[in-house]
């Protein structure tokens, strides 16, 4: 497959970086304050991940505002949040800083789509801005309380073991958003229904769905592979539309087909039920009216559960289902989605 311009650069500067010499010192010790925030783990964090002569470095606490005794002009220590020195943003004259928002200028990444919601934060806890109550911040923050040795003493090796998975789990689900926005043009279908319903369809592509809802799609249509000639299904309704759109008529459809193909004869009124009841039973549709599935990782399927449309022909139905609300009714619900 051809790479992208995107991609080529990146190979490109990837490239460029290996050639430079490594010549600068092997950090041996990173430097932060006790009782260590937001700021100094991500500090820590990113010079381990970004910096490779810091791999083998060790963490060393000291009183908040102090260095390293024996330190200075040391190449081999850098310190974090604490010391007075390039890294400490309370003596930096900016607005709206945190440490590890100059370590990423520092080391150009501050383009980077994995780092820039964990630097975010940590500006806004650095700036005391209004942080939502089931942000990572609190994680962090509950660590050292929760992780004591029968002494009641903090295990530090404990929370920063604890505190490093949880940023490679955000620094990787934000790489692979970033990463999945790029990949949706070559793979999406876009459909526009005459009542403004915009429909993503995304055949052997399930995991760029949430790409294409926030492209603006309404109810996105993928197929996953699952082995030679077998596939699931999934229908979903944007999180936007929860409570005004239901996806009902869809799973009518799509089950009315089925039966077709199967030669059921079931009357179509009775093929609005939710969960896996009926002869149809193939198409589960959750009560929430937003989902519906032909196989998924919670209900593995059997041979004969596996769908009998063809993936070229998935959309048809569920277009035609969505065609048929009224214009007006869409145009209400535009009024009072949540944007």
């Amino acid at each position: 497959m051809p790479q992208t311009e995107d991609r080529r650069l990146e190979n490109l500067i990837d490239a460029l970086l290996k050639a430079i010499p490594d010549t600068g010192p092997e950090i041996k010790t990173l430097v932060g304050h006790k009782f260590p925030d937001d700021d100094v783990w991500l500090c820590f964090w990113m010079a381990k991940k970004f910096i490779p002569k810091a791999v083998e470095a060790k963490f060393v606490f000291v009183n908040a505002g102090e260095s390293l005794p024996g330190s200075k002009n040391d190449p081999s220590v850098i310190h974090f949040d604490t010391g007075g020195g390039e890294y400490d943003q309370h003596i930096q004259d900016r607005k709206r800083t945190c440490s590890a928002a100059i370590l990423a200028e520092n080391l150009f990444l501050t383009e980077d789509q994995g780092l820039k919601p964990l630097i975010e934060m940590v500006t806004k806890v650095d700036n005391v801005e209004l942080l939502p109550p089931t942000s990572l911040h609190y994680a962090i923050e509950g660590y050292p309380r929760k992780f004591k040795d029968e002494h009641n003493a903090t295990e530090w090796n404990k929370v920063q073991e604890r505190v490093f998975e949880l940023f490679d789990i955000v620094y990787g689900q934000e790489t692979q958003r970033a990463q999945s926005k790029k990949e949706l043009v070559k793979y999406v279908v876009w459909t526009i229904l005459p009542n403004t319903i915009k429909v993503a369809t995304l055949l052997w592509h399930p995991g760029l769905r949430e790409a294409a809802f926030e492209k603006g799609a309404d109810v996105v249509l993928w197929t996953a592979p699952r082995g030679k000639g077998k596939f699931y299904v999934g229908v979903q309704r944007s999180r936007h539309l929860t409570g005004l759109l239901s996806l009902r008529g869809v799973a009518v459809n799509l089950r009315a087909v089925e039966a077709q193909l199967r030669s059921i004869e079931v009357r179509r009124e009775d093929l609005g039920y939710t969960g896996r009841e009926g002869l149809t039973s193939v198409w589960f549709l959750h009560q929430s009216m937003g989902l519906i599935l032909n196989g998924s990782r919670t209900w593995k399927l059997t041979e004969e559960e596996y769908t009998n449309i063809k993936p070229s022909n998935l959309a048809l139905p569920v277009c035609r289902a969505l065609s048929a609300i009224p214009q007006d009714q869409v145009a209400k619900w535009r009024k009072v989605q949540t944007p």
